[in-house]
């Protein structure tokens, strides 16, 4: 797993502790598959009592992310996610048993053998904004952004960068941005009209 990549593709991003999203809950074998379209899965789990995966925290919204068995790369059902760290595009819906119903339909296989790991959202303090918010704020800035920012920012180079919007105490409440480069790079490839925005508003436009 590279540490970062010069796409605005989500997984991309840094994968700094200030960036983590998620962690894991646990992982189980596949027992019974599935195929493209289809969304339930059963895995190999025993406890001895009611092999009921809830009992774990297998619960509904859990994060899921699948692996091919004995490979280290992430399936393509999670491909927008990274197990333990960023969120993925696949949520439990819900469980009964050993039987996994997915809340989206699988648009590649999750074959027996296989591993599936599933996460929890980690839940940020609500009194510390920039916790909350820190990899919502961390967007790709290209050239072409850098000529369509939003806002007022001051110098800023091409590569991942975090953007923090805050206002002044006192009498005038001015509103200033200030920004912390990540990474710096030579040749960012931004796709996504939608990721230069941040959590308080769209930073820069194009991509």
């Amino acid at each position: 797993m590279s540490a970062w990549s010069n796409t605005d593709n989500h997984k991309n991003k840094p994968k700094w502790d200030v960036e983590r999203e998620t962690r894991e809950v646990v992982q189980f074998t596949i027992l019974t598959g599935n195929t493209a379209g289809n969304n339930v899965i059963q895995v190999s789990y025993n406890d001895g009592g009611q092999n009921n995966v809830a009992n774990v925290g297998v619960v509904a919204n859990s994060y899921v992310y699948f692996w091919a068995a004995g490979a280290n790369n992430v399936g393509g059902q999670s491909g927008n996610g990274v197990p333990g760290f960023f969120t993925s595009n696949t949520q439990v819906l819900s469980t009964t048993g050993n039987t996994i119903t997915l809340g989206s339909n699988l648009f590649g296989p999750a074959n027996a053998g296989w591993t599936v790991e599933f996460d929890k959202k980690i839940a940020y303090s609500s009194s510390k904004a920039n916790d909350s918010t820190y990899n919502a704020d961390t967007v790709l800035v290209t050239p072409t952004r850098l000529a369509n920012n939003t806002v007022s920012m001051g110098n800023i180079v091409p590569g991942w960068v975090n953007i923090t919007k805050s206002k002044n105490g006192g009498a005038d409440g001015a509103v200033r941005y200030r920004h912390e480069t990540l990474v710096i790079f030579s040749n960012p490839v931004a796709s996504n009209t939608n990721s230069g925005n941040t959590s308080w508003g769209q930073a820069f436009t194009g991509v």
